[in-house]
């Protein structure tokens, strides 16, 4: 599954542009995914569980619940230079990582192919804020939107 057809012909961004955007589509599994600094595993992931239907973050990964507990998610993953504006969708939460080397990944529970790298403008400590969007379409994957500000 290609996440360019995912978000095709959707607008995220109606009133004010990113300073970059990826797009990306994971399997995940155990209901949730995770947002890390840097390219690689290796960030502390287990301390960064999700909690029910809410974001938890330790400074390195950010956990993001699922209501699936398997299949495919589509993650719209931007960057923001001031305060990110309000996404659409339900709320999951805000949290904190730290980026010392300037970029953000998204993990699953089993590990994957090197997907698309976020690169932020700043290294350092970022805001983080995550909604869940409704599916487009039967039997389309969740979608979620995760934006990131200094």
């Amino acid at each position: 599954m290609r996440p360019e057809t995912v978000f095709a012909g959707e607008d995220f961004f109606p009133h004010a542009q990113p300073w970059d955007v990826v797009f990306d589509v994971l399997w995940v599994s155990h209901s949730e995914f995770w947002l890390v600094a840097g390219d690689e595993p290796g960030a502390d992931i287990v301390s960064a569980i999700p909690d029910g239907d809410s974001v938890k973050g330790n400074g390195e990964a950010i956990g993001i619940p699922t209501l699936a507990s398997a299949g495919h998610v589509a993650v719209a993953l931007s960057v923001w230079e001031e305060s990110a504006p309000d996404g659409n969708g339900t709320l999951l939460g805000t949290s904190r990582i730290v980026a010392p080397g300037r970029e953000l990944a998204l993990v699953a529970v089993e590990g994957r192919e090197p997907g698309p790298v976020l690169v932020l403008p700043d290294e350092g400590e970022h805001r983080v804020r995550v909604w869940r969007r409704p599916t487009r379409g039967v039997g389309g994957p969740e979608c979620y939107d995760v934006r990131v500000w200094p």
